[in-house]
């Protein structure tokens, strides 16, 4: 497994193109040209400009960033995904939002908030709201909570699903008791003056 951690640059200025990234947060970045096989593990934002063929996971709050070429799978715990290249034959698991503006081809899409399509996608996004751009293309399955949203000019094929939100109901134990059914037996030798 190969664990990026030590290498890091700093995003400069206030006109940062990528969401979540501030100015004075600490960005992995691998830059076009480069070509790397492996799983990579961050513990800050990623920036993909160069290809990987492998699993990137980032832990804590951290955003991930796809301009290039990933084979494989995308995890981040409560950051955010933004796939402006390619993510080919993968999942996308993010604890925020998803937004796909390249291509994503595969797997699955799974945010615990948006998910925002507006380039191309084939396979199954599950998330708290989706919302499909007027650039969408696409084929696949479409799972929702709360809100859906297909603009016009959207090229899409899908099946469409609420999630309905199971409610589960426990069932008070019942309380057991133990009552004596015997009679009290009273001293008659007490009451006899």
């Amino acid at each position: 497994m190969f664990k990026w951690k030590e290498s890091t640059t700093d995003v400069k200025g206030e006109d940062s193109v990528y969401k979540g990234f501030t100015s004075a947060q600490k960005v992995n970045t691998i830059l076009k040209g480069s070509k790397l096989t492996g799983d990579i593990t961050v513990s800050c934002d990623m920036e993909l400009s160069g290809e990987v063929e492998g699993n990137i996971t980032c832990e804590q709050n951290s955003n991930i960033v796809i301009k290039g070429v990933c084979r494989g799978n995308i995890k981040t715990e409560e950051g955010n995904a933004t796939i402006e290249g390619e993510l080919n034959n993968g999942d996308i698991i993010a604890g925020g939002d998803i937004t796909v503006t390249g291509k994503f081809n595969g797997g699955k899409a799974m945010s615990k908030g948006k998910i925002n399509i507006n380039g191309e996608f084939s396979g199954r996004l599950e998330g708290n709201e989706i919302e499909i751009g007027p650039n969408a293309k696409g084929k696949g399955e479409l799972f929702y909570k709360e809100y859906i949203s297909i603009s016009k000019g959207a090229k899409i094929e899908a099946q469409i699903n609420k999630i309905q939100e199971e409610v589960t109901t426990k069932k008070k134990a019942t309380e057991m008791k133990v009552i004596n059914m015997e009679l009290p037996v009273k001293d008659i030798k007490a009451e006899k003056h």
